[in-house]
């Protein structure tokens, strides 16, 4: 058995470590008492979606853009611009790791509200996956380095969303174009039937890949596929 340090201890040992090399807000620059990386002040002026909102499908604008038909209920943190859009791209494009914890946080807060609102939690949760040609050129997969704090490794480690074949980078397609491009582009490890599935992904875009992703995860069984994202990129604001 591994021996574990007293809580005492560890708390103690932060607090020295916090003094030593002292924790600064990474949007004002002020120091940090608890070992986050946004204050408070800063953390309540992010422009994020409401969690009590529930389910962002019922929601005029975003169910008029976003083509999710295979998607039953979907939470995002906050739309794909300003610090968000800062976050995520200095982290997924050039592996600014600083960027982590604060996506992290921002991730924690609005899923554990989502949840408390929502009182349902999934049967399992699949991250969407990188090819591993993608995998291997970027290193890591984004998606699991920020979600991995919020999603019991559990409803993680039974079934996995493969990438059947690589896709074009999406970043400049039309939404026809997206559709295309993902179509057949995921097949699952594992048998799903009956069971909740939610997908996380870090952006969603125009849905395409989700959508395409979700369709595979019905087509082997199971009863009903959420989707939840990091940010929803604005189309039409």
């Amino acid at each position: 058995m591994i021996p574990t340090r007293p809580r005492k201890v560890t708390n103690m040992l932060r607090k020295i470590a916090n003094w030593l090399v002292p924790n600064y807000c990474i949007c004002c620059q002020n120091p940090l008492i608890e070992h986050q990386a946004i204050c408070q002040h800063c953390f309540d002026e992010l422009s994020l979606f409401d969690p009590s909102q529930g389910n962002l499908l019922n929601r005029p604008d975003i169910c008029r853009d976003f083509k999710l038909d295979n998607i039953t209920r979907l939470m995002a943190c906050g739309w794909y611009e300003g610090q968000l859009k800062s976050w995520l791209s200095g982290y997924k494009f050039h592996h600014q790791t600083r960027y982590q914890a604060a996506l992290q946080q921002v991730i924690v807060h609005q899923w554990t509200q989502y949840l408390l609102h929502e009182h349902t939690a999934p049967d399992i949760a699949v991250l969407m996956p990188l090819h591993t040609t993608r995998l291997v050129n970027r290193g890591f997969n984004q998606v699991n380095q920020t979600w991995q704090c919020s999603i019991d490794p559990y409803l993680t480690s039974k079934i996995n969303l493969l990438r059947t074949h690589k896709t074009k980078a999406q970043s400049n397609l039309t939404g026809i174009q997206r559709r295309k491009n993902t179509r057949d582009a995921f097949q699952v490890k594992g048998a799903m039937t009956g069971l909740k599935v939610v997908i996380v992904d870090d952006v969603i875009t125009t849905g395409a890949t989700m959508n395409a992703a979700a369709q595979a995860c019905l087509d082997a069984g199971a009863l009903q596929v959420d989707a939840i994202a990091t940010a929803l990129t604005p189309l039409h604001r």
